[in-house]
């Protein structure tokens, strides 16, 4: 399913997500095909215009995903995907991915701006405990966003993708809900979720003040 417009907006920049277009899929295979963003995602091989149109019909009727196109300010074009899949009734759990397709917005604080929002509806909306997700090594500035709303490295994949001549590890993050952190741990949580815990409830804090629904 496509997941309700949000807007979140920090220091005078705004990220929109709302559900994609199915004219958007064309411009999107042609940004997911770049080698140099699968790199740091599953693909391997070109993306066309009608495997987009596919997986767009496929994933607009799953009941157990969220959607969003990411939509910053300055263009109403997508320039990317945020989700949340295996949303589980009954465990509370789910995923998490992200990918900024269209390079020129790497490192602007889009994807913070997206996990933020994200992490949030995750939350207040669909009432989860726990996210998890992953992250290819030497993507330091997606690990960094990641980190710095509360998520937790928590494993490592080693050596689980080949890409332009070696073997890269894949981090394995989880986020906890910290509202909920007394019905995951009665007994106390443990002493090395304290840093984490703390970035996430820092982070639900500012986005209640910064995200809301359109």
């Amino acid at each position: 399913m496509f997941g309700n417009p949000i807007r979140v907006e920090l220091d005078r920049f705004g990220v929109k997500l709302r559900p994609p277009k199915k004219s958007e899929m064309e411009n999107l295979a042609e940004l997911f095909s770049s080698m140099e963003v699968q790199r740091y995602t599953l693909g391997t091989y070109a993306v066309t215009s009608e495997k987009e149109q596919e997986w767009y019909d496929k994933v607009s009727k799953e009941q157990d995903s969220v959607l969003w196109a990411i939509v910053p300010d300055g263009t109403d074009s997508c320039i990317g995907i945020t989700s949340l899949h295996a949303i589980h009734p009954l465990w509370g759990s789910c995923t998490s991915g992200i990918v900024i397709a269209d390079r020129s917005y790497w490192g602007k604080g889009v994807a913070y701006r997206s996990h933020l929002a994200r992490i949030w509806y995750a939350a207040k909306t669909l009432n989860r405990t726990s996210i998890q997700t992953s992250v290819r090594v030497p993507n330091e500035a997606s690990l960094k966003a990641l980190l710095k709303v509360g998520y937790r490295v928590s494993g490592k994949y080693e050596r689980s993708v080949f890409r332009e001549g070696s073997y890269l590890d894949t981090y394995l993050l989880s986020w906890l809900n910290p509202w909920k952190i007394k019905l995951l741990y009665p007994m106390g949580s443990p002493p090395e979720l304290k840093e984490s815990l703390k970035k996430a409830r820092q982070a639900l804090g500012l986005a209640e003040k910064s995200v809301k629904f359109l």
